[in-house]
């Protein structure tokens, strides 16, 4: 079963007053983003739904009396270790057995549990999951260190509100093709499609971003101070993206409310769209805009991560040095 990561959410609005830690931090500057990416990411053989199974005796339920939930890795069966889709596949498919043992992981701890095997209608082995080994979808690049490791996306990739583990993957540039514009309750989307070359290996999949290691070349980017929470200001600033093709622009956006984090946690700007032109072609913000840098009097101070789906030119974003403090982690 395949389909695309979401990268929208609806938002509930939380005042926070903190005071924030101030931290040295190596990556004063960075390359700014906006470019238009495609991701695959490895996840390893994970559970992404359950089905009953049409047999000659009816509809069964092969996971029924068993500890399997949404979002569980699939580590081994019956002590043979399955890394992707193809080997589970070609397992089920010599079994000859009524019942297999697994072994799951779950929040980094291991469950055991036995499995029923039946013959669906065609006489084909079946224990009636949804698998899937791989995600993907389209997003934004916030930004490229000097020493060529990258932020992008500004939230996590989910499924079933789960962080997906990442076991790998690649980054792509992308170009959109059309735009399904946004409405009050009704998310647009970017429709893009992957180039073939890959620009970077994805490292971590983590609730602030995806992060990985830039292999292409940077040409004309622009090199811009980073932000600490303290110097972000209520007002004018602009989010660069691309909506058509793969050609950045800045747009203009308001933002009306900072919230001072002293640990990392999404949602710390809350802005307006005041483009005019960027309203006309979108509607606001859509989805594969996760990750648009957020630049404000020369700095990047952020990235977008979520959209107000009730009124699309609302969202928010996430504060840049959560994002830095994470490619730190990677070094």
């Amino acid at each position: 079963m395949r389909k695309l990561f979401k990268i929208f959410s609806i938002l509930l609005f939380f005042s926070l007053f903190l005071t924030i830690e101030v931290r040295a931090n190596s990556d004063e500057y960075v390359y700014l983003g906006g470019d238009s990416i495609g991701i695959k990411m490895k996840t390893g053989v994970y559970v992404a739904g359950k089905y009953q199974v049409q047999t000659t005796k009816g509809k069964i339920s092969p996971w029924k009396e068993t500890d399997i939930e949404l979002g569980d890795r699939i580590e081994t069966i019956n002590g043979i270790r399955i890394d992707n889709n193809e080997q589970l596949l070609k397992y089920l498919s010599t079994c000859q057995s009524d019942s297999l043992q697994l072994v799951l992981l779950r929040d980094s701890k291991k469950i055991n549990t036995k499995i029923d095997v039946v013959k669906n209608q065609n006489n084909e082995s079946s224990i009636g999951l949804y698998i899937r080994d791989q995600i993907l979808g389209i997003g934004t690049m916030t930004f490229i260190t000097l020493d060529n490791y990258f932020g992008s996306l500004g939230h996590g990739i989910y499924e079933n509100k789960i962080l997906v583990e990442n076991s790998g993957g690649s980054l792509y540039y992308s170009k959109v093709s059309s735009i399904k514009k946004a409405e009050p309750g009704v998310a647009g989307e970017k429709r893009a499609s992957m180039d073939n070359m890959v620009i970077g290996n994805i490292l971590s999949n983590d609730l602030t971003g995806l992060y990985g290691k830039f292999s292409a070349s940077i040409n004309n980017k622009n090199k811009v101070e980073v932000s600490k929470q303290g110097q972000i200001l209520k007002g004018k600033a602009q989010i660069y993206t691309a909506v058509s093709g793969n050609v950045i622009k800045a747009y203009d956006i308001e933002i009306t409310d900072i919230h001072l984090q002293n640990k990392k946690a999404t949602k710390g700007i809350r802005y307006k769209v005041t483009d005019e032109d960027l309203i006309t072609q979108t509607g606001g913000i859509v989805q594969g805009m996760s990750g648009s840098p957020i630049v404000q009097n020369g700095r990047i101070v952020g990235a977008v991560s979520h959209v107000t789906v009730e009124n699309p030119i609302y969202g928010y974003g996430m504060h840049i040095e959560w994002m830095i403090d994470e490619v730190s982690q990677l070094r």
